[in-house]
């Protein structure tokens, strides 16, 4: 668009003008005239919005920008906080499905993911108490291990519960399993 070019503008009712691209888009960008002023330039058939001429304000660009920015901002943070509250979750449940050692740690959570297998088919979810509250007794290639916890049934009512998990460590396998399994 050439900058020579002639522009009026319709305010109120009246008719203001002539200016050239560069004035109008002055009084556009420090909000001298209404985003809904309308503008007309020898040829054109109508009156159009000075808004499509001039584009979007720098005031309107910034406070857009500043809105992206607080939206990635809470994006982040809730990204951060669902992470920091699921990451245990995650890394506890990994462990009872892969942590395969000899150990009496490895014999903890394979201990774990035995009793959650089994409170899943009767519909039902347990939270455990921290291992430190647990006992763990290997000796040789067995295992029993105490796990202290509440299981919770279908209407959400928690009960005190010690599972009591004898295991046995198949070398071949390098795994834990439960007798007769």
């Amino acid at each position: 668009m050439a900058f020579s070019e002639e522009y009026f503008i319709n305010v109120a009712g009246e008719q203001k003008g002539p200016y050239t691209f560069p004035q109008l888009k002055q009084l556009y960008e420090k909000e001298l005239i209404p985003v809904e002023t309308l503008y007309w330039q020898d040829g054109s058939e109508e009156w159009q919005p000075v808004a499509e001429l001039c584009g979007q304000r720098r005031q309107d660009r910034l406070r857009h920008l500043k809105q992206l920015r607080v939206t990635g901002i809470v994006m982040v943070a809730t990204v951060v906080l669902v992470v920091s509250y699921c990451a245990p979750v995650f890394k506890d449940g990994w462990k009872e499905m892969n942590d395969r050692d000899p150990t009496a740690e490895g014999a903890y959570w394979k201990a774990r993911g035995f009793v959650r297998e089994d409170v899943k088919r009767g519909d039902g979810s347990v939270a455990f108490e921290p291992i430190a509250a647990a006992s763990v007794q290997v000796t040789g290639t067995e295992a029993t291990v105490l796990l202290p916890g509440i299981l919770y049934g279908k209407d959400a009512t928690g009960s005190k519960m010690t599972w009591k998990v004898k295991m046995v460590y198949d070398l071949d396998k390098r795994e834990w399993r439960l007798p007769g399994g």
